[in-house]
């Protein structure tokens, strides 16, 4: 799957609030130079996360309705198939 992300690099400066123990924590924790990069990587971490799901919800749906129709096809050719073992 292509990254969203990198189709256009173009920069947005924008204002955000965080809880102060939560931005402790990230200055605690945060394993990059800077907040920023930090923020910019969780932010596509996550997002890759939700693309998954949001993936695996799909392919569930379609696998269940597949499941479904497989399941109306197999009644209706079921006694033809049998027809001569019984």
């Amino acid at each position: 799957m292509e990254s969203h992300y990198r189709i256009k690099n173009t920069k947005v400066k924008t204002t955000i609030l965080f809880e102060k123990n939560l931005l402790e924590e990230i200055d605690e924790f945060n394993p990059f130079q800077t907040r920023k990069e930090f923020l910019d990587q969780a932010c596509k971490t996550y997002l890759k996360e939700i693309r998954r799901h949001l993936i695996d919800d799909q392919l569930a749906k379609a696998c269940s309705e597949a499941g479904d129709e497989d399941g109306s096809v197999n009644e209706e050719w079921d006694p033809i198939t049998l027809e001569g073992w019984e």
